[in-house]
């Protein structure tokens, strides 16, 4: 397949790093501490082990996805990564999964968390309890638009998010350490048996790192990609590590294992009240919500895109009109028209499940549809890079062989999360037949371009 050569090279480091750092550091480390402090029995030790641990996935995954980067820079990302490994039907799988439901329904559920923050802050816009879902739709909608039309302007909000999503988590980190209570952590021995037992807490962080191979998806898009893409995946995941732990620790020192136990998903509030008053608490509420759609637009950079890459493969119904770039504004219109339905209808899944349980007998959490078949995914890529290092063709062992089996443990965990957590085989056949589908396009897509030119041929 041919590089993309009419895209603008316009983003940067910062901007590669902003992707990873502001796609997985979302709400979820915010409201974190209570459930790790619980499967750990309040050893706050014990939780920075568990931190660690589900760490594995991201930090070596990110080295390990590096490899690839460094080998190609053509348009798709983890998609090109899948054609080199496997094939391409292994890539069109991935492709299609990643644009029909991993980047649309994690974008539609973290607009979804985003406007819930919303009306927590300004309880008056949930008129008639349908506020939060209007807030919902103006946020996708105006998040696609600001990427449709502005790259620059979705760079400095991804790249300003991620700076103000840090200051509530590092601000409680430097204050719990300088001013809290060490004495509240547990002097318990960390032995294996102990971890093994705690194993809850890995699976509940586990999901928080989620997001970080989101920067590949515009590497044809970064200026000397082969060296700014490899960089942040190795950076971003250790500031990541970094950020979580300070934060954990911080939290705990403040208020105590014992409260935040108590106090769930409010212990957050109760930490930024105590420091900064009931307006310090609602700035940093803001900067939770800022947080959160900076997570939005992480995810919704990628999704833009993803038709588009499938149709530079001649992979989808109509691919010529959604492989044409606007001279403009440098994107494909259709590829993003695309991208903004699919959100919308798996906003509406959401709906159906929440607020029209008769429709939808169960509870959908469409944010864990996707996440346990993205780690198969991952998984096999890590598998690729092992190949490649046994052919010879990756020449560090370190690189090449570690940590792609580090990274295949962190998976497995989140592999082991996902399947274990409630209606995981719902979710799990969702994802199979929505791959089903995708493996009848290829094959409709893939015989009328075997047989379009014999008919032509005939024809004469």
């Amino acid at each position: 397949m041919k590089k993309a050569k009419t895209q603008t090279r316009k983003f940067g480091l910062l901007m590669s790093i902003a992707m990873i750092i502001g796609t997985v550091i979302g709400s979820g480390i915010f409201f974190k501490a209570d459930d790790i402090l619980i499967q750990t029995d309040g050893n706050v030790l014990l939780g920075c082990v568990a931190l660690l641990i589900g760490a594995l996935g991201i930090i070596f995954g990110g080295i390990t996805i590096s490899e690839w980067a460094k080998i190609t820079d053509d348009a798709g990302g983890l998609i090109s990564y899948a054609e080199k490994a496997f094939g391409k039907f292994f890539a069109f799988l991935l492709g299609w999964f990643q644009g029909t439901v991993y980047y649309p329904a994690l974008a539609a559920i973290i607009g979804f968390v985003a406007a819930n923050y919303t009306i927590a802050l300004f309880p008056q816009l949930d008129f008639n309890q349908s506020g939060v879902w209007i807030i919902t739709i103006v946020y996708l909608i105006s998040i696609y638009i600001i990427n449709i039309f502005s790259a620059k302007l979705s760079e400095i909000f991804q790249t300003s998010a991620m700076f103000i999503k840090l200051i509530p988590l590092l601000l409680i980190a430097i204050c719990g350490l300088l001013f809290g209570d060490p004495q509240v952590s547990s002097s318990s021995a960390i032995t294996l048996p102990v971890i093994t037992a705690s194993a809850g807490a890995i699976v509940a962080v586990a999901f928080s790192y989620d997001g970080w191979a989101v920067a590949p998806s515009i590497c044809h898009e970064i200026k000397n990609s082969k060296r700014n893409l490899p960089l942040a995946l190795i950076i971003s995941p250790i500031i990541i590590l970094a950020v979580y732990v300070s934060y954990f620790v911080g939290i705990s020192f403040l208020i105590g294992p014992e409260k935040i136990m108590q106090m769930g998903d409010f212990a957050f509030s109760a930490a930024t009240e105590q420091l900064f008053g009931a307006v310090g608490q609602k700035m940093m509420l803001i900067a939770v919500i800022v947080s959160v759609l900076g997570t939005t637009n992480g995810l919704v950079i990628a999704n833009v895109r993803a038709p588009y890459f499938l149709a530079l493969r001649k992979e989808i119904p109509f691919s010529k009109k959604i492989a044409k770039l606007n001279p403009k504004f440098n994107i494909s219109f259709p590829s993003a028209i695309i991208s903004i339905l699919l959100t919308l209808l798996w906003l509406l899944v959401h709906f159906l499940s929440v607020a029209v349980p008769s429709i939808i007998k169960f509870e959908i959490d469409i944010s864990s549809i996707p996440i346990v078949i993205m780690y198969v995914f991952y998984t096999l890529l890590y598998i690729g890079v092992i190949i490649r290092t046994c052919k010879g063709l990756i020449k560090n062992k370190m690189a090449g062989i570690l940590c792609p089996i580090l990274a295949i443990v962190g998976a497995t965990m989140i592999l082991y999360g996902g399947l274990t957590a409630s209606n995981s085989i719902i979710y799990l056949i969702v994802s199979l037949l929505i791959l089903v589908t995708g493996v009848a396009l290829y094959c409709l897509v893939t015989f009328y371009r075997v047989a379009a030119p014999r008919n032509h041929e005939t024809s004469k």
